[in-house]
């Protein structure tokens, strides 16, 4: 290669590289000054809400609210208007799908702050041996005015270890004060294309920003065959081969409660929690019948619930006693999700002080799912479930 090509080919190259370089600090300035994800400040435009795990944080940090709706799936079709007309409030809703236990809490001490553990929990693995659990570092939260939260509390979520959680590659860049790793923020180019450049798009053309209620809400087909799907043919059973709830499994509900929750709890006496358990279908509570857990769920129900009511900022309020609801198959999509109808009837019943349970009530309500379901002839569902 001759000399002049030499030195066309390097100034090409310099200047291919500037311009690169250029581009991407532009790419990163526009998203810390449009924020599609509100990691540094408030809404300057408008805005789309979407991609939960990434928005949620920074909804948290920079948007002006005193109550939260914090939950998974079963909470999207969750309408903070409503919530805010019958509690008095200015909500934010935080949906994250497929949350756990351990997920759900993490956001919230987030959000209103958290203390150490306030007792030293001691795991006995069979292959670890005797483990500490802890190590989470109090939080201080991101806002003082929080006076109400309202939680999923889903049984089955008590029921699992501590530490489970669904997935395992967060954006956990969005969700601490370190600049450091705030480039995978600034310069990612979905944040950008899906974030800045969307939201500069629909202020322009004068769209209005996502609310609140339309945040993650969805409209599935629902009925009896599609709430059924997934469940093996009825057959009648007794009881008597029922899993019973060992002390290993009250080991491990206590654990998830005060590693997750209690932290959040005693750190705010001043925030009112409801814990809201959603009333899980007849399609659900057949297929706990099918695989003899029953017992299990009804007594680590109960024992969730003494554990629970002993804190009097806690309000628990539990739905799977509402029949008419759980027993109606066209108001679900699947053995869990519920239409948005019921949605609002949870606020409405919540709002009356209906269905709350509490520490002279408790043992009543379980023993009152356990003489229904316990005696309910599951083999109804037949006709609805595929050979």
């Amino acid at each position: 290669m001759s000399r002049d090509k030499k030195d066309i080919f390097g100034r090409w190259f310099i200047c291919t590289v500037l311009v690169a370089v250029v581009l991407t600090v532009l790419a990163g300035v526009v998203n810390v000054i449009a924020d599609p994800y509100f990691h540094y400040h408030k809404p300057v435009i408008k805005y789309r809400l979407n991609d939960e795990r990434y928005i949620n944080d920074g909804i948290a940090r920079n948007f002006d609210y005193d109550a939260v709706i914090i939950g998974n799936s079963l909470f999207q079709n969750f309408k903070t208007s409503r919530y805010d007309d019958l509690m008095g409030t200015k909500s934010i809703k935080l949906p994250y799908s497929g949350a756990g236990i351990r997920e759900l809490w993490q956001a919230l001490g987030r959000v209103v702050g958290r203390d150490e553990l306030s007792v030293d929990l001691i795991s006995y693995d069979p292959k670890d041996g005797a483990k500490n659990i802890g190590g989470y570092a109090p939080h201080r939260g991101y806002n003082d005015s929080v006076r109400e939260v309202m939680i999923c509390t889903d049984t089955e979520d008590v029921l699992r270890s501590y530490s489970w959680h669904r997935y395992s590659d967060y954006p956990t860049y969005l969700y601490d004060d370190d600049m450091l790793d705030d480039v995978n923020y600034i310069f990612n180019k979905d944040a950008f294309y899906r974030g800045s450049v969307y939201n500069i798009g629909i202020t322009m053309l004068g769209k209005d920003s996502t609310t609140f209620d339309d945040y993650s809400s969805w409209v599935r087909d629902s009925g009896w065959e599609i709430a059924c799907s997934g469940l093996d043919k009825m057959t009648v059973l007794d009881h008597d081969s029922d899993r019973q709830l060992s002390e290993g499994d009250k080991e491990r509900i206590y654990y998830n409660i005060y590693t997750n929750m209690i932290p959040v709890i005693e750190a705010n006496p001043e925030i009112r929690f409801i814990l809201l358990i959603p009333p899980v279908s007849l399609a659900k509570w057949a297929e706990y019948y099918s695989q003899g857990e029953l017992t299990y769920v009804f007594e680590g129900m109960e024992y969730m619930m003494s554990l629970l009511t002993e804190y009097d900022n806690v309000e628990i309020y539990g739905f799977d006693d509402a029949y008419e609801i759980t027993g109606d198959l066209n108001r679900y999509c699947d053995k869990m999700h519920y239409d948005a109808g019921v949605s609002e009837w949870l606020l409405e019943e919540i709002s009356k002080g209906d269905h709350r349970i509490d520490r002279d009530n408790y043992m009543e309500y379980t023993n009152s799912l356990k003489a229904y379901y316990m005696n309910y002839d599951f083999t109804i569902l037949n006709e609805y479930i595929s050979d």
